[in-house]
């Protein structure tokens, strides 16, 4: 899976003349581990808040006047949206990192962390541990797992408002509540028009705060769910006509397709009508023009 949804809206990124107090605050405002440096338009470093209580407390520096450019790394290792999960994970083993911000023609962009692919299932565990144990050394794993839990909920929710404000986008739905409407409303809809097993390989790829929701709805099959029906749930739930309804399911079918694997969505259209299989084919990734020219 690529990371183009690691792309965040807004970044926390401050100059290299910044002080590091002022640093910290935006750490602990934001609920975030590091910010990324940067000076006229480009990435020169990223400090994160272990560099702050080595570099700066340990060594007895004034945070209010120690800038950025002290305590940063650099250079940054970097990759762009279109790169994969499991070359963030070779970088992060390799280079004894836990972060590696996005770039788009040298554009900050996003940022992947270690956190976000534990949230997101993104590799294998024991790949992922390999990367934990490299950084911390033996002895480190409790600390190690303290930190990351008081922020699991915080990247759960970063992770499903990435997904929810680019389906607002694509759809052009006015907040991010409509779109998450229109999202569960299909998949509870799709969870049920699987089978058991398939159904729950669908939802572990999804965002973990979708989990609990799709766990508990009654076991598929459900044939009598069909193109129609899940048309008629989206009218009836987000009070649009049946052509809005229509191109919504197109969209929310293509958000569904770009965040799970391209082989989970081969077993889940093996399981669909030919009708239904369009929804969710790689074909509708692109954004039907029709949708973005149209308010609801």
């Amino acid at each position: 899976m690529s990371l183009k949804w690691y792309r965040m809206p807004r970044m926390v990124a401050l100059k290299s003349s910044t002080p590091v107090l002022e640093a910290v605050r935006a750490i602990e405002n934001n609920n975030i581990g590091a910010v990324i440096v940067q000076d006229d338009g480009r990435v020169v470093g990223i400090a994160t808040d272990r560099d702050f209580a080595i570099r700066v407390l340990g060594a007895g520096l004034d945070a209010r006047t120690t800038l950025l450019a002290a305590v940063m790394t650099t250079p940054v290792t970097t990759l762009s949206p279109g790169d994969s999960q499991s070359q963030a994970i070779e970088l992060m083993q390799q280079r004894n990192i836990r972060r590696i911000p996005l770039l788009e023609a040298e554009r900050l962009v996003g940022i992947v962390t270690l956190d976000d692919l534990l949230l997101d299932e993104g590799a294998p565990l024991d790949q992922l541990s390999a990367v934990v144990e490299a950084q911390i050394g033996a002895g480190g794993w409790a600390t190690a797992r303290s930190a990351s839990t008081e922020r699991s909920a915080a990247r759960a929710r970063a992770t499903y408002g990435r997904m929810l404000n680019q389906l607002r986008a694509d759809a052009n739905l006015e907040t991010s509540e409509r779109a998450e409407t229109a999202l569960v409303t299909v998949l509870d809809s799709l969870v049920r028009r699987l089978t058991t097993n398939e159904a729950k390989d669908l939802i572990a790829q999804l965002p973990s705060l979708l989990h609990a929701r799709l766990r508990v709805l009654p076991p598929g099959p459900d044939r009598s769910i069909t193109r129609q029906t899940m048309e008629a749930d989206l009218r009836e739930r987000l009070g649009v006509d049946q052509a809005r309804a229509a191109e919504l399911l197109k969209v929310v079918g293509a958000t569904i397709t770009r965040t799970v694997s391209p082989g989970q969505i081969e077993d889940v259209q093996g399981q669909l009508s030919a009708d239904m299989r369009e929804i969710f084919s790689s074909s509708l990734t692109e954004v039907p023009e029709s949708v973005t020219s149209c308010s609801s």
